[in-house]
This record gives structure tokens, C-alpha cells and sequence, in this order.
């Protein structure tokens, strides 16, 4: 105990000199900002932690505001129809319902709505496709519940997904696989910070000056203490691999980059599964004929490009046809029609930054319960252009900077940049332990 007291006091006392004497990495932090970040920071940058010591640290749950109830035996028969099926982040091997409560009890209100949130099976005990079959049956939950629960049937015109971060990115996936296996869509999907592209494939997953709290790709996502689940799964996604690479007699299915000789790239698939679309959205043969999209981001979000990408992509996808080895496959896709999108990127702001407290976190909370009002109680009227929008600090709206468009010009989309795990310094000057992580909680 005394141990980690110790641990914690040196990291903020560490963290309040450096904010007063050098300042923080954008002028908008507050010093509370800063030390959630940091924190953050540093355990990305552990390389100590095993996942399994990551995944119960993680599932710490969020106390429950004052205000906002959270049913153990479903819903109390209410009015209020609109409802929000909300998807977690953490890379998908981390959080659970119960420690995001932060968000779905601000989400629920800020919009007056219901919020059904789920624990979907983690990487890399359960990889893909289980995340995306939980979160189905989900949606096929409301759509149809059991009589035995009471509930009540709902339109899928009442429904939202939102989802932060790998969530975001799992709502999207529930999107394109709810279109393609033509079944009613819901009104709308809102995301802030989705992860939409596991090749790591754009610019900004490599920039150098980027004031994220996720690192910069280092060649793999798999950086973590040796452990029996990190065993188990590396020598089940060799054996994958091995009988993909043997049932695949035609020309390779993957790109030449997913072979890498350092092994694994993610915890959630293997390498040969990374441009699926239900995996990576952004590489989807087409992103059009989704229901209207609200896509947040932060400039200084290590994945901003990829969801800038998405967003051109989903909005004008004749234009935007993605990675090089897909070339065709759109006009052949029968999914062509536009699909309406809002993209949101906020000025100073790292990867989901509703979990601090800021202007721009306040204007994320009140344009999301823009959106949700709009394409729910308002589904007659038609919405607004497809629109991408830079947002100051000062809440004012411009139009994207140079160096958001970038990516537009991008060749290299969804080719695993050429960069190797020894490249990776562990160093850093405070390890965030176990024990020190759930304070995070704590800050918020």
C-alpha cells in the first residue's frame, strides 16, 4: 500500500512540475486534462503489464452519477422509445460496460435517452468475428426481445449506435453487416475517436508531432509482458495463419504487407484478416448506403486521418474507392448511394477526449445530441449536407486545414507501413502499475 502511494504521489508531483514549468502539450490543457492524459500515456508505453493484468485493471467500473438509472433486470416500462445501443472501446481487450459508465450515463443525459450498453467478448480469449456477433445480437435484441423479458419490441428508425475508439469502430462493422445482410438499419450511427483501419495505414499513425496519448506504430500492436494468454493466442494465430495460407490456392487474399516476419499486428485478428471490412470499415469495398454517420475526432488524435478517410469515403464514395488492391470491386458493389456524414474534428484534442473535462468535450456531448434528436424525432425531414467541419477551441466552425487532407491523396491505404518492432523504445521516466491505472478512474 504504502508502495503505491509512494508510486502515485512521485507520478503527479512528476506531472504538476513539468505542467507548471514547461506547460502542457497544447495551451487549451488544464492541469486535470494533463494528468489523465499522461496517465493514459503511460500505459500504452508499459511494456511490463501482462494483458490479462491490463483486462482487470480495466474492467474497474465507473461509479453511476447522480441523475441517470442503471436497471439490473432491464427497462422500466418508460415513453421514451429513442434509444442508444452503445459499444466500449479499448482496443477490443479492453473495458467493459461497467467501466464506461462515464460515458453512457453522460450520453444518456445529455440526450434523454435510453442506453443499452454491452460487455462484447474481448481479444484476443475471443478474436473476431465474436465482438461483432455479440454486438448483432444485441441490435436483433431490440429489434425482437424474448416474451419473457417484458420488453417491448422497438423500430430500428428509434435506435443509435454510438460507440468511442474500437467501439466506434465495431459500430460501423454492425453497420456494413446489417446493409449487406439487408435487414433494417437503424436511424443513425455517431462515433467519437473509431478505430476504422487495423492496418495502421495512414499518416498520422506515424507522426512524429502528434500530442496524442497513443503511441506511434511501432510495428505491432502486440507490445505486452509474456503471459499464457499472449502464448495461447500467438500459437492459435500461427495455426490460422498456416491453414489460411493452405486453403488460399489462388492469388493472396491479403496484402503483401500483412506478411510480417515479426509476427502478429493486432490482438483482434490475424494479420490475413485485417482488410476484412467488417474488421478494418475505412477498407470496405463501400462505405455507401449506411445510415447518417457523426464521425469526432481530435487533431491531435493519432487515428484522425484514418477517420477523416472514412468520412470522404462514406460521403462521397465514388470519388474515394480505397486501398489499391480493391480496385473495381466498388463498381460492383450495389451499395453506391452516398451515405450522409458529419465529420467533427476538434481543435488541440488526443483520442476520445469526452473523457476529460473541456470546452470541447461539452460541444462533442451537445452536437451528438444534435445528431441522435435529429435522426430519430425527425426522420421525415431531410438532414443536412454531408459535411466535414474544424472545430477551434473557441467552438467556432471552419472548414478542414491543409494538413487534414493529406490523406485524400494517400497511396499507401491499407498497406502496414514498413516499419519493425525493434524499432520500439520502452523507455519512459514513470511506469504506470496496476495498481496506479485505476486511479485514472478517479481524475475523471
Amino acid at each position: 500500500m504504502f508502495e503505491f502511494l509512494n508510486n502515485t504521489l512521485l507520478f503527479n508531483i512528476s506531472l504538476i512540475i513539468k505542467y507548471y514549468l514547461i506547460g502542457p502539450p497544447k495551451p487549451s490543457w488544464d492541469l486535470k486534462f494533463y494528468q489523465i492524459w499522461a496517465m493514459i500515456k503511460s500505459m500504452f508505453e508499459n511494456t511490463t503489464m501482462t494483458i490479462e493484468q491490463k483486462q482487470s485493471a480495466s474492467f474497474r467500473p465507473d461509479p453511476t452519477p447522480a441523475g441517470v438509472h442503471v436497471p439490473n433486470d432491464g427497462w422500466e416500462k418508460r415513453e421514451i422509445r429513442k434509444t442508444i445501443l452503445y459499444f466500449h472501446g479499448g482496443a477490443y481487450y479492453l473495458r467493459n460496460k461497467d467501466s464506461s459508465r462515464n460515458f453512457t450515463c453522460s450520453l444518456a443525459k445529455w440526450t434523454n435517452a435510453r442506453v443499452l450498453a454491452i460487455s462484447y467478448r474481448l481479444a484476443p480469449q475471443n478474436p473476431f468475428p465474436a465482438a461483432l456477433h455479440d454486438a448483432f445480437a444485441a441490435y436483433l435484441y431490440l429489434l425482437n426481445p424474448p416474451k419473457d423479458t417484458g420488453l417491448e419490441p422497438l423500430n430500428p428508425k428509434n435506435i443509435v449506435f454510438a460507440g468511442i475508439s474500437a467501439g466506434g469502430g465495431l459500430s460501423l462493422a454492425l453497420g456494413l453487416a446489417i446493409r449487406d445482410a439487408g435487414l433494417p438499419s437503424c436511424a443513425g450511427i455517431s462515433c467519437w475517436g473509431p478505430w476504422v483501419d487495423l492496418t495502421h495505414s495512414t499518416p498520422s499513425n506515424l507522426d512524429d508531432e502528434c500530442a496524442d496519448f497513443m503511441p506511434k506504430f511501432k510495428g505491432s500492436n502486440i507490445i505486452q509482458a509474456k503471459s499464457q494468454v499472449l502464448s495461447e493466442y500467438k500459437e492459435k494465430t500461427a495455426a490460422l495463419t498456416e491453414k489460411i495460407k493452405k486453403q488460399n490456392l489462388g492469388p493472396k487474399i491479403w496484402h503483401d504487407s500483412f506478411d510480417r516476419p515479426d509476427g502478429v499486428l493486432q490482438f483482434y485478428a490475424p494479420n490475413e484478416g485485417l482488410a476484412i471490412p467488417y474488421v478494418s470499415p475505412m477498407l470496405a469495398e463501400s462505405l455507401g448506403n449506411l445510415p447518417p454517420l457523426l464521425l469526432v475526432t481530435g487533431d491531435e488524435e493519432r487515428i484522425r486521418d484514418e477517420i477523416i478517410y472514412l468520412a470522404h469515403r462514406s460521403a462521397e464514395p465514388t470519388k474515394y474507392k480505397g486501398p489499391s488492391y480493391n480496385a473495381g470491386k466498388f463498381e460492383k458493389s450495389p451499395f453506391q448511394t452516398p451515405t450522409n456524414t458529419t465529420l467533427e474534428i476538434y481543435e488541440e484534442m488526443p483520442h476520445v477526449f469526452q473523457m476529460m473535462e473541456h470546452f470541447s468535450t461539452t460541444k462533442s456531448y451537445e452536437r451528438t445530441s444534435e445528431f441522435i434528436d435529429r435522426v430519430i424525432n425527425s426522420p421525415n425531414e431531410p438532414l443536412p449536407p454531408s459535411s466535414y467541419n474544424y472545430i477551434s477551441i473557441k467552438g467556432e466552425f471552419n472548414p478542414l486545414k491543409e494538413h487534414h487532407k493529406k490523406v485524400l491523396d494517400w497511396e499507401e491505404i491499407g498497406i502496414v507501413p514498413s516499419v519493425t518492432r525493434n524499432e520500439f523504445n520502452s523507455t519512459t521516466s514513470h511506469i504506470l502499475t496496476p495498481k496506479l491505472l485505476i486511479s485514472i478512474g478517479e481524475l475523471q
